[in-house]
């Protein structure tokens, strides 16, 4: 039951704040010994952080329907920049199915990580000089830009599109609740895939709940810590977190 507690602890943490989960996975694996999760825990693991996100943003999330249904026309643009901000990720994921194995199975991941880090000391470390702008077409794109390229294990999906959401000059709540609704079909498609690959392994359906009510709660509290920093505009901690965790992790190849 330990391990199940610790991959959804480390799913929960690592999904929401800029450190990439994907990366603190592979190095659980291997640094505390936890063995290669299986595709159904992955599941639940993103079932977990997936409640987490809906609950955060529920009241958004309602409202944009609601202003959808209604034809509200800011809502529709919402809505299109959030489609725009998805595309990049979905014809990505369609180019790479099947050739991503090897680069998440490779010793790539610390590179990834110290690429991270310094993309956010870089770019989060001090405020934008733009004025704060609104969310259009270019910038949706270019966040969506971004997510795609998290897709490589030690990229961060939050951390690559909230600094580059600011850096363009999106103000902080905006570009958090942006990133976080445009994650959403990247959770639920990372659930599905996981899915999909089930094999005949058996799992315990009490560890499966652990791990998805652990990635939950730890989620919640990865979402609060990381709203904060972005109202700071403060990501850097996390980038130099990063530098720190890809030159241990190339201590160990």
């Amino acid at each position: 039951m330990v391990r199940y507690l610790l991959l959804g602890l480390i799913q929960g943490i690592t999904e929401f704040l800029p450190v990439s989960s994907s990366a603190h996975l592979l190095l659980a694996q291997r640094g505390l010994g936890l063995g290669e999760p299986g595709p159904l825990l992955v599941a639940f693991a993103h079932l977990g952080t997936l409640g987490a996100v809906l609950l955060w943003f529920f009241r958004d999330l309602a409202g944009l329907a609601q202003g959808l249904w209604r034809g509200n026309p800011e809502a529709r643009r919402y809505w299109g920049a959030l489609g725009l901000g998805t595309l990049p990720l979905v014809l990505a994921a369609g180019v790479a199915r099947g050739r991503l194995d090897q680069v998440f199975r490779t010793e790539w991941v610390p590179f990834f990580l110290l690429a991270n880090g310094l993309f956010l000391v870089g770019v989060g470390r001090t405020p934008s000089p733009l004025p704060c702008r609104t969310l259009g077409p270019r910038e949706a794109l270019a966040v969506g830009l971004a997510q795609m390229l998290a897709i490589l294990p030690g990229l961060s999906r939050a951390g690559l599109t909230l600094a580059t959401g600011l850096r363009l000059g999106l103000e902080g709540k905006e570009v958090f609740r942006f990133s976080f609704l445009l994650g959403i079909p990247a959770i639920v498609g990372g659930a599905l895939l996981a899915a999909w690959e089930e094999s005949a392994g058996v799992e315990s359906w009490a560890g499966l709940s652990l791990t998805a009510g652990a990635a939950f709660l730890s989620g919640l509290f990865a979402l609060a810590l990381l709203a904060r920093a972005v109202r700071r505009r403060a990501l850097w901690p996390f980038g130099l977190y990063c530098l720190l965790l890809g030159l241990l992790a190339l201590s160990w190849r």
